[in-house]
């Protein structure tokens, strides 16, 4: 049984670590794997398959696992408060040099060591798992994996594309993911490949059950989950929401989720007359309910990577209407999830003007989605070959 060293920076509540713990359950049994964690915290450490070994760094790279707001004790907070002063002045390269030497090498071999999280904007102190993997770990193979778009996430730095370039192998989330890669280092072609999300599909299932909503028959309710930020472009959705109003057609938007805009949002609700049609849920920690129950996901974003939570709603029969992000007409598209319209204002609004004026197609597709298997055989064998080849 291959040995594999998977690195990431915490397992709290996020994309990243809901694509790690996904992935853990999926591949466990067929590889002895070792979780190393620059910070052992976070809602997905307890729910772990019991076959992984996790261990926890206790180096100056563990100040990259917690945010300023996390830190314990005045040390804590002065020493991550440092290191993130100094690599808004010198860099994230420079401050990487002390970072790497508090820490000593681990002293296991292993047959793959995987960086699962990519380097950020050089300015940020986030990121680091890539050094760490290539500096400080022994493996016959090393990859890293990417959740991003790099062309346009703040990633694209030489120095971040150098050290990519060592990598043994990089697997990207998603086709769109690999071809934003490969439009800034197109030279890494060959040792880029797609290694799809896993989901826990049963899992999802069983959550809906446990937490049901009722939503007032009717009128067609649509759902958003996501930060109420401004690159999720939910003030995008409330004002296609009053041009349906304005049209007669009936339809109330659910967000679930919370974040800085979120007074801001309730705000335009109100200027938009749209008290009566937009429910603030804030954050839950189950949302699958409101997705068993919605019928259509709404994603408005000014860029997006490969959310996850599009195979998530489709799984529980909800269909999706997107505009064009990096990976939208792979996932919604191509494998007959939803809708896909421009990366616009105004193309959204007619692309949720037409399905509220037809919900027929909308039923129709929700229907044909609760038929289809929901399954990670693809990606599991994207997974096994990426180990192999």
């Amino acid at each position: 049984m291959k040995k594999l060293l998977i690195v990431n920076n915490n397992m709290n509540v996020g994309g990243v670590q809901k694509s790690l713990y996904n992935l853990l359950w999926s591949i466990r049994g067929r590889y002895e794997i070792t979780l190393c964690l620059f910070r052992a915290r976070g809602d997905y450490l307890s729910q772990l398959p019991p076959e992984v070994r996790i261990i926890e760094d206790r180096s100056l790279f563990s100040c990259l696992g917690l945010s300023q707001g996390e830190c314990r004790g005045l040390k804590q907070r002065l020493t991550r408060g440092a290191l993130a002063a100094l690599t808004r002045a010198f860099g994230r390269f420079a401050v990487m040099r002390l970072l790497l030497w508090s820490k000593r090498r681990l002293p296991e071999d292993y047959d793959c060591a995987i960086a699962f999280l990519h380097n950020g904007n050089p300015k940020n102190f986030y990121g680091g798992v890539q050094d760490f993997v290539l500096r400080r770990t022994r493996a016959k193979k090393k990859i890293a994996f990417l959740h991003c778009d790099y062309a346009t996430c703040g990633a694209n730095h030489p120095r971040n594309n150098r050290l990519l370039g060592e990598f043994d192998a990089i697997a990207a989330c998603s086709e769109g993911c690999k071809e934003a890669l490969l439009s800034v280092l197109p030279g890494l072609e060959g040792r880029c490949a797609v290694v799809h999300n896993c989901h826990r599909y049963d899992q999802l299932r069983s959550l809906a059950d446990s937490a049901p909503q009722s939503y007032e028959p009717g009128c067609l309710h649509l759902l958003m989950v996501c930060r109420l930020a401004h690159e999720k472009g939910v003030d995008r959705a409330l004002r296609a929401l009053a041009a349906a109003k304005k049209q007669g057609l009936s339809a109330r938007l659910h967000l679930v989720g919370d974040g800085a805009k979120a007074a801001e949002l309730k705000e335009l609700c109100r200027r938009l007359q749209l008290e009566n049609a937009v429910t603030f849920h804030g954050q839950q920690p189950n949302p699958y309910g409101h997705m068993a129950a919605a019928d259509l996901l709404l994603i408005t974003s000014h860029h997006e990577a490969a959310p996850m939570v599009i195979e998530e709603a489709a799984s529980l029969g909800l269909p999706t209407l997107t505009v064009c992000t990096t990976s939208a007409r792979e996932m919604v598209q191509q494998q007959g999830r939803g809708w896909v319209c421009a990366q616009s204002d105004e193309a959204l609004e007619q692309a949720l003007l037409a399905l509220l004026a037809n919900p027929r197609r909308i039923k129709a597709k929700k229907k044909e989605l609760l038929a289809a298997p929901a399954e990670n055989a693809a990606a599991e064998e994207e997974f096994r070959h990426l180990m192999e080849s």
